[in-house]
């Protein structure tokens, strides 16, 4: 079986190091049906466990909106939204940034 790979371009930045946010893009194995949840999962688990974001503390059923994020631009959950090309995947408030995709919500 041969899978098809996309790009994940994740915006980072830790308020405790970086001066500026930046970008990284990941290359992952996409398989059908998978989420922007799934590929960040994916990155954490298979390349990067430095990534923080929010993870499956949440309900992971399109209830609760704690994953909500930017792909490509608009918002969505995490973990409704399934993932078919290339994406870039930003937090959906980068004026409170906790670290890389984890924002304050107040």
């Amino acid at each position: 079986m041969s899978w098809k790979r996309v790009k994940v371009t994740v915006f980072r930045f830790d308020p405790r190091t970086d001066r500026e946010p930046h970008y990284r893009t990941y290359e992952v194995p996409l398989a059908d049906g998978m989420t922007v949840l799934d590929v960040l999962d994916y990155i954490y688990e298979n390349i990067d466990p430095s990534l923080a974001y929010y993870s499956h503390a949440a309900c992971r059923y399109g209830v609760c909106g704690g994953c909500t994020l930017l792909v490509n631009g608009r918002s969505c959950l995490a973990c409704q939204t399934p993932v078919t090309g290339d994406i870039t995947v930003e937090p959906a408030v980068k004026s409170k940034v906790v670290r890389d995709l984890v924002y304050e919500v107040r």
